[in-house]
């Protein structure tokens, strides 16, 4: 059947706003569906043309540029045309810049025109170019304004001075344009490049090392952002300098013109033969720090099985090996670098040279004025650098050249998915009425290995297929490629009758929920990497049209670039496709299916050791803060007085150090600048005011002497040493050393040094831990009045740097957990943690509180690759992302391997359960179990041995038992 229910005689799909596609608008194609038909064709491809079964699908392999100016041409051809414009407007004022010196030397310095006294001089006198050759005598067109010879000295330095700045402006505006012009190419390449990425094929994916494309992106494309804004510029800004020079030598003197023009020549032939060398190992150059970048991540990403096989010496031989050999290639680089630069130099300082000397015997032959020579030597000075910039320009072009070459060896090399299969979506997505059907399919691994051979079957939508299978048996490959994540051999695979990969992903991405065991993930937070399966609606997310000129700036700059016009946020939620119209059923989906994936108890454990989120009412507080006084209510009853001891401003608690004492609240600072009971000016004042300052000091060398009696003489490795806490072998030493400096000093004569380093050991030092019997009652009422003196000073300052505890109130910066518990455990008694969090757990739920913890879990940073979570809680949490789309048909591949058995079977039943009834099913799933005991759950099931179905039918007509003996055999023989 037909993928929508559509009679028409055509159905079109197109793409119309070009500028937020994905895809460049010349790679997509219309779509049409004929009536009768079951297929999606192409425009232009006849029906009769449609893939043969048993035919390899083929990725296109679409050609990138291959030269660099005529990539930078291509997309930037208005602005280098403006840049010509540009360019030619300021040569003539260049041109006045050169000239202007001997006007000056040879006019009112010399006194030339001046012989007379009072002569006058015309200013701006301006004769029509070209008059003689047009009227046949000069034609003046501005007579100019007469002046005497210090008015003409004047008037001609400052517009001497005028063309200075006038020229350095244009450069300032050139260099500017050209830097943003080649950054908006930039931009647009690793934005091609990367979407090149999102259409590989899955199994090159698969083969390529992550470090390695990221250094393309990232690295390697870097240095031509530079030379891409001067690719066109340069060469017509610096030929158009050395031509004004050279033009301006000429006029002033033939032989001084042809001996510049012949230097020149020389270098333009001399100076690229030498540079050939230097764009091979150029190329070599980046081919090894490519292939450092790999093995570097290589490394990082192994970095267990090194440890495990002590061989970090042989990873450390194989970096240096790597690193000599870059170095070598460099220091060639340089070597022949720097020898080119000194011939150039040396080429350039030789033309000086015959300046001087045949400049100077012309002026004192008298064939030559010092003006002329005095402006000649001034154009020559001007003449080496656009020569010189000339010469490295096309040093510049054939290096990146080759850099850009290499860069996208790779991407133009490999076949990738057709465009039209990445193409957006418009209007209603199309569900899923029949399923797959596969036909003669077989897979070929890359080593010739076959790992399917001729496999045949139907998979409807209406029902539940449990596929087994050992590891040999090829089940997996199948549940990979009904998610076309393994292309095939020979045959086909069908859905609703279309080839699958005929299809666009916006279809199989949202119909087709899939999960294994892997687990890695972005770095992001619980909430975004559920959300994400939902996150295809781009168009909710178009910048909207802003005010803000920074905004607008960027927005103009990314349709310039050729990139995605829109921002990434929650509105790029497509709520109408699972049938969600609000925040919060959105957020009930996702308790719905965090508790279906056997996740929602581990959130809210997250959620527990999380603060609340900003955004929650002041409702919510208060019942956590009803919670706090249940719990310590109740906690008799429960048995766990003995396990805490909960927090009350007018006692000590010996679960707390000193310091905590003192301060008793939050500080709202981070970890790493952590507030200073020892620096803080109002703490030592009231330190000092209630005398307690030498008693805290001399608590302090008892803590240090005991420890140095006790851990001093111990060797590092000792056991003992576990029993000292924060006190390894080193700090025990620089204890030593400031016990043995202070002596027998009375408190005054201590340096300020050591009496703060003793007096923070007092700060850190915990009763209950260390049971050095150092607080006694008297101390303890101390330091609570210290407490309620800083506690005064800082509400009177109205300092917020402190969040003091308070019975009544919520504390912002302490998690829930601590918030509700308002106490300290005592981690001595065994189980005694896990007691008290779930009698914490159990009165969530008997609160009604789960909503806002389960919220502050959904906050919790998984880390890159889900560091952060056990595998059992990402596998979960990747079924989640299935579940989350609410598919048509789900395929689990041994998505649960991790969880218990118990677990796994929970998880299966709920998700069973969500596909509906036998004969009604909502959902269809096709799961690859873990072992054959869940089997006889499912609607169907259907046996794979060595590559072929062995076993299609009910659930009864199959011996499980036999099977789970043959998969505790396999496991046995791995083992």
């Amino acid at each position: 059947m037909p993928l929508s229910g559509e009679n028409s005689r055509w159905q079109c799909r197109f793409d119309v706003d070009v500028s937020n596609m994905l895809v460049p608008a010349s790679d997509r194609q219309l779509f049409v569906r004929e009536a009768g038909q079951e297929a999606l064709v192409p425009v232009g491809h006849r029906t009769s043309e449609r893939r043969r079964p048993g035919k390899s699908p083929r990725g296109a392999r679409e050609s990138l540029e291959k030269n660099l100016l005529k990539y930078v041409w291509k997309h930037s051809r208005p602005q280098q045309l403006w840049m010509f414009i540009v360019v030619v407007c300021s040569m003539p004022l260049y041109f006045m810049s050169l000239d202007l010196p001997k006007r000056i030397v040879n006019g009112p310095v010399q006194g030339n025109g001046f012989e007379q006294p009072g002569q006058l001089q015309p200013y701006l006198q301006f004769d029509l170019p070209f008059g003689d050759w047009i009227a046949g005598h000069p034609v003046r067109v501005f007579d100019g304004i007469s002046l005497d010879r210090q008015s003409m000295l004047l008037a001609l330095c400052f517009t001497f001075l005028a063309m200075v700045f006038i020229n350095g402006w244009f450069k300032l505006y050139i260099n500017t344009y050209k830097g943003r012009m080649g950054e908006r190419i930039l931009r647009r390449m690793r934005y091609e490049l990367f979407d090149r990425v999102l259409r590989y094929p899955i199994q090159r994916v698969r083969r390529v090392k992550p470090s390695e494309i990221t250094s393309v992106i990232k690295d390697e494309v870097e240095p031509l952002g530079e030379f891409i804004g001067d690719a066109f510029t340069a060469p017509l800004f610096l030929g158009g300098q050395a031509i004004t020079g050279l033009t301006f030598l000429f006029l002033q003197n033939y032989f001084f013109g042809f001996l510049t023009l012949g230097i020149v020549l020389f270098q333009a032939w001399l100076v690229p033969l030498l540079r050939r060398r230097l764009l091979v190992l150029g190329r070599q150059r980046q081919r090894a720090a490519r292939a450092l970048a790999g093995r570097i991540g290589e490394s990082v990403q192994g970095m267990d099985d090194i440890h495990l096989n002590d061989t970090t010496n042989l990873a450390r031989a194989r970096i240096s090996g790597m690193l000599g050999q870059i170095f070598l290639i460099r220091f060639e680089l340089y070597q022949r670098k720097f020898s080119v630069k000194f011939i150039n130099n040396f080429l350039i300082q030789f033309l000086a040279f015959l300046f001087y000397a045949v400049g100077g015997y012309f002026v004192i032959n008298g064939s030559m004025d010092i003006g002329a020579l005095v402006a000649s030597i001034a154009a020559y000075k001007d003449l080496p650098t656009p020569i010189k910039g000339l010469i490295d320009w096309d040093q510049l072009r054939l290096m990146n050249q080759v850099r850009y070459g290499q860069a996208i060896e790779d991407f133009a090399t490999t076949e990738v998915d057709p465009p039209e299969r990445q193409r957006l979506a418009e209007g209603d997505i199309p569900k899923i009425s029949d399923g797959f059907a596969a036909e003669n399919l077989s897979i070929i691994d890359d080593s010739g290995t076959t790992l399917l051979e001729s496999v045949a079957s139907v998979l409807s939508r209406g029902e539940t297929v449990a596929l087994i299978g050992d590891t040999r048996s090829g089940v997996d490959r199948f549940a990979e490629a009904l998610a076309r994540l393994l292309p095939r051999s020979r045959g086909r695979i069908l859905l609703d009758g279309t080839d699958l990969d005929d299809l666009p992903e916006y279809l199989t991405g949202r119909r087709i929920g899939y999960a294994d065991s892997s687990t890695f993930f972005p770095d992001a937070t619980i909430l975004e990497t559920v959300s994400e399966p939902l996150m295809n609606q781009p168009e909710a997310g178009h910048q909207p049209d802003t005010e803000d000129p920074v905004r607008k700036l960027a927005l103009a700059e990314t349709r310039r670039s050729g990139n995605f016009v829109g921002e990434v946020s929650s509105r790029w939620i497509d709520r109408d496709r699972i049938g969600i119209a609000g925040d919060e059923e959105l957020q009930a989906h996702f308790r719905s299916v965090m508790e279906s994936a056997g996740l929602f108890e581990d959130v809210l454990q997250l959620g527990l050791r999380r603060p609340l989120k900003e955004n929650e009412s002041d409702a919510v507080r208060e019942r956590i803060v009803e919670a706090r006084k249940r719990f310590s209510s109740e906690i008799d009853a429960g048995g766990l007085a003995p396990l805490v001891e909960l927090l009350d401003p007018e006692h000590y608690n010996k679960q707390l150090s000193v310091g905590e004492n003192i301060i008793f609240g939050t500080t709202k600072v981070t970890e790493d600048e952590a507030f200073s009971l020892v620096a803080n000016r109002e703490v030592r004042e009231i330190l000092q005011s209630t005398g307690a300052e030498k008693r805290l000091f001399e608590v302090g060398m008892d803590i240090a002497q005991t420890n140095i009696e006790l851990f001093g003489d111990l060797a590092d490795d000792s056991p003992m040493l576990e029993q000292a806490g924060a006190m390894t072998p080193d700090r025990i030493a620089e204890l030593a050393a400031i016990v043995k400096e202070i002596g027998d000093k009375d408190f005054e004569r201590v340096v300020v040094k050591n009496r703060d380093a003793i007096l923070a050991l007092t700060f850190d030092y915990i009763e209950r831990e260390s049971r050095f019997g150092l607080i006694d009652d008297d101390l303890q009422d101390a330091i609570l009045v210290i407490r309620r003196n800083l506690h005064q000073r800082l509400e009177e300052s109205e300092s917020s740097l402190v969040q003091f505890f308070d019975p009544e109130d919520y504390n912002d910066l302490q998690s829930i957990l601590d918030n509700i518990l308002f106490g300290r455990i005592d981690t001595r008694r065994a189980g005694g943690q896990d007691r008290v969090i779930t009698a914490i757990t159990e009165l969530i739920f008997k609160m009604d509180l789960t909503e806002p913890v389960f919220r502050a879990g959904l906050e919790f940073a998984i880390g890159t690759g889900a560091r952060n979570l056990s595998d059992s809680q990402a596998q979960k949490l990747k079924v989640a992302r299935a579940l989350v789309k609410k598919p048509d048909i789900l395929i689990f591949n041994r998505a649960l391997v991790a969880l218990e058995p118990e677990s796994r079977k929970t998880v299966l039943d709920n998700v069973l359960k969500i596909s509906g009834q036998p004969g009604k099913r909502q959902m269809g799933m096709l799961c690859v179990l873990v072992d054959a005991a869940n089997a006889d759950k499912f609607d169907r099931v259907i046996r794979f041995e060595r590559g072929q179905i062995t076993f299609d039918g009910k659930p009864d007509q199959l011996n499980v038992d036999k099977i789970m003996l043959e998969e505790e055999d396999e496991r046995g023989s791995q083992g």
